[in-house]
């Protein structure tokens, strides 16, 4: 197959000819933060990240150097490994995913298209896939039903698939690939010198986190949540699947790891260094919190009440709680405001009054 032009690289830098450039032109990630060129790929690296976090695709400019392109790519994988949370590793690997897609459903060049294609493992003029193949990488678009297993055609152990299909399919594989390579082993001294733009990428993770959540209130809380928290206060032998539910949620409403770990440590029993390793572990393996449907299978939905039955995800129920607390105080803040305004009207009004009187009162006779 003929080699890939360097320009075209910088769509699909997941490449391993993309990775290659990198140790053919020298490049050395452990020394970027002390040279001026260095710190400008960390520069555009951090704000490639940032940029995922906030929904975005960044696309480069046609000025943009492929190999300045490649390294951004490279480092922000670096940066979102030492922040190792999985929300912002998802959000980045999303965004990646989406701007090869967009690459690929317009690419002219048929060679290339057919590279990534090998890449993995999918032929160009695929009308089929195998039914394990198929499930993976679909098994992020089921929430749409036409991606279901149940409503496709099944031929011999295959999955019929449209040409337009096989590319969201394929977006999909690389965003599968992307986030399994992730996070990355990054050595501590590396990380250290890399401090100051992963820095900025958890403050804009905070700041993403408080902008859809706010401050945290343990009042919105769901009562499955409530159940689990007290039940871990007290020492109780909750369940694997219940500490993910518990931790997960808290994470994705922006609690701070050791705030987490606190909320252990009123057990009996407390172990700081085992609650670190196994709160440590269920943020660094696991994607979402869990559903409803998911807490249900796995038996930790408890004390559901009259609200729980229109919601579908904990996180949910915290959001519209949490909007309904809002709404409340609003309207006392509103109702307080009111009779403040009534009472200066009331007392002005008096004011008035008191004083028309002393004007109008005929003079004592002397």
């Amino acid at each position: 197959m003929p080699a890939v032009e360097l320009r075209e690289l910088i769509h699909y830098p997941f490449l391993p000819e993309a990775q290659k450039i990198l140790a053919s032109r020298g490049i050395s990630v452990d020394s970027l933060s002390k040279t001026p060129s260095g710190v400008q790929y960390l520069d555009k690296a951090c704000t490639r990240v940032i940029c995922a976090i906030d929904g975005k695709t960044l696309y480069p400019e046609d000025t943009d150097d492929a190999v300045s392109d490649i390294i951004t790519y490279v480092l922000g994988r670096i940066l979102v490994s030492c922040i190792n949370d999985r929300m912002t590793i998802q959000r980045f690997v999303r965004a990646e995913a989406k701007r090869a897609y967009t690459y690929l459903t317009s690419e002219q060049n048929e060679t290339l298209k057919q590279r990534v294609c090998v890449e993995f493992g999918i032929s160009l003029d695929a009308k089929k896939l195998s039914v394990i193949q198929y499930v993976e990488m679909a098994s992020y678009l089921d929430r749409d039903a036409k991606w279901k297993l149940i409503n496709r055609e099944l031929s011999g152990g295959f999955v019929k698939i449209s040409p337009d299909e096989l590319e969201i399919l394929l977006s999909e594989k690389i965003r599968f690939y992307l986030g399994s390579t992730l996070p990355l082993k990054v050595p501590v001294l590396l990380a250290r010198d890399l401090q100051p733009w992963t820095d900025r990428i958890s403050a804009k993770v905070q700041e993403r986190t408080l902008e859809e959540f706010g401050a945290i209130d343990e009042s919105a809380y769901p009562p499955c949540i409530q159940a689990l928290i007290e039940a871990s206060a007290a020492g109780a032998n909750v369940v694997h699947s219940g500490r993910f539910a518990l931790v997960a949620f808290l994470r994705r409403i922006g609690m701070p790891q050791e705030q987490i770990e606190t909320i252990f440590s009123r057990a009996p029993g407390y172990n700081a260094d085992m609650t670190e390793y196994q709160v440590n572990h269920i943020l660094s393996h696991e994607y979402e919190s869990m559903s409803c449907a998911t807490m249900q299978t796995h038996g930790v939905c408890s004390h559901k009440t009259k609200f729980c039955e229109s919601i579908n995800h904990p996180l949910n129920y915290y959001r519209k709680m949490k909007k309904l607390a809002e709404r409340k105080q609003q309207a006392e803040e509103r109702r307080e405001a009111a009779k403040k305004r009534a009472e200066r009207d009331t007392a002005a009004a008096d004011a008035v009054g008191g004083a028309g009187t002393s004007a109008g009162a005929a003079p004592e006779d002397k």
